[in-house]
């Protein structure tokens, strides 16, 4: 029977004192690791080892065995990282575009068997990855703006996916859904509502990307530098949610364009009438992008419209900041409880120093 269950040869340890027993894709992996390991970083574990062994125990390999309910390879990443801390650095990876789907199995074991460094360490990455202000916000999109501008056309389509080296969104909604990350929604949010949803990121990287159609039968071509997104994680809800911020938000633009004055040039050219029409020009829209564009525009002191620009400069600005500070109430989120045992003080004096988890 032993010779059926796969093992990790450098987690299967000689002088282990439990077997680890876990399936992925139909096969059952084996562990051998040590109680005192698991047990020092788990108080979980400490108390599933704590009962001496018994005959009535379920033995593999001569010790004691334990049939897991958790996925073997989200299992591997959690031992490794236990028993390998240095393998972490990569988890620890700054805006990995991948995070949010690599790493969630090991984040979310991390919190059910509450092995408090690691998840510590992953929350604090996740939050870290997503804009909690403005300035944030502006500094990722300029960041993101330098790779656009950069990017050149290659033989190989796949490698024009500029987003490759972007957060993904619908990845990173799903994991602070199931992992209780609330702070990552209204950027994640905000971000996917500017992406079209014709635009899916696993379908244009398939080796025969389907043919897209609009609504209308008009066939869309992507082109190099869109965003695309995981559309198939989101759930009811999410969509629910990208719903009712896509229309806020253009009532938001609408308000923004009604409450502006007609400039005294009173032209069907005006450029304050021209920058005010670029908010409502549909979906996909990133108007906190068009509302800095008409909030950075010049013009000489001597044109018609100057004053009327500068008005609507000033407002633009002071308008981005409120339609940041409303994102969770037009997305219908949840605000971050700052009270949330699991939230609170995510780096008091957790690190990882020369190989070896610390907690302080």
């Amino acid at each position: 029977m032993a010779a059926e269950f796969l093992r990790q040869e450098d987690l299967y340890y000689a002088d282990g004192s439990v077997v680890l027993l876990a399936a992925h894709a139909g096969k059952t992996h084996a562990f051998r690791v040590h109680k005192s390991v698991l047990g020092s970083h788990s108080k979980v574990f400490s108390d599933m080892f704590a009962l001496p062994s018994s005959a009535e125990n379920e033995k593999y390999d001569g010790v004691d065995s334990v049939q897991m309910p958790d996925d073997a390879k989200d299992l591997e990443d959690l031992l490794r990282a236990l028993y390998y801390p240095g393998t972490i650095l990569s988890m620890l990876e700054n805006r990995n575009p991948l995070a949010a789907i690599k790493y969630k199995g090991i984040l979310l074991l991390s919190q059910k068997y509450f092995v408090r460094v690691l998840q510590k360490l992953l929350r604090a990455r996740f939050r870290a990855d997503w804009p909690s202000t403005l300035p944030e916000w502006d500094k990722l999109m300029e960041h993101y703006a330098s790779l656009s501008a950069t990017a050149l056309p290659q033989h190989d389509a796949a490698s024009q996916f500029i987003d490759n080296r972007m957060l993904e969104p619908a990845s990173a909604i799903r994991l602070a859904r199931e992992a209780n990350i609330p702070e990552i929604l209204p950027a994640a949010f905000y971000m996917l509502s500017t992406i079209s949803p014709f635009m899916d990121f696993d379908a244009l990287r398939s080796s025969q990307p389907p043919s897209i159609t609009d609504s209308q039968g008009i066939v869309l071509m992507w082109q190099p530098g869109e965003r695309s997104a995981r559309w198939g994680l989101l759930t009811p809800d999410d969509w629910l949610c990208l719903a009712r911020g896509r229309h806020s938000m253009m009532d938001f633009a609408r308000v923004f364009e009604q409450q502006e004055a007609q400039c005294i040039c009173d032209s069907q050219i005006c450029i304050q009438q021209n920058n005010k029409k670029k908010l409502l020009k549909g979906h996909p829209q990133d108007l906190l992008r068009v509302l800095k564009e008409i909030g950075s525009q010049q013009a000489p002191p001597q044109y018609p419209c100057y004053n009327a620009l500068q008005a609507l400069a000033s407002r633009s600005m002071e308008t981005r900041s409120v339609l940041w500070e409303n994102l969770c109430y037009y997305f219908g989120l949840p605000e971050a409880d700052s009270d949330d045992d699991q939230n609170d003080d995510d780096d008091d004096g957790i690190a990882l120093v020369g190989g070896e988890l610390l907690d302080g």
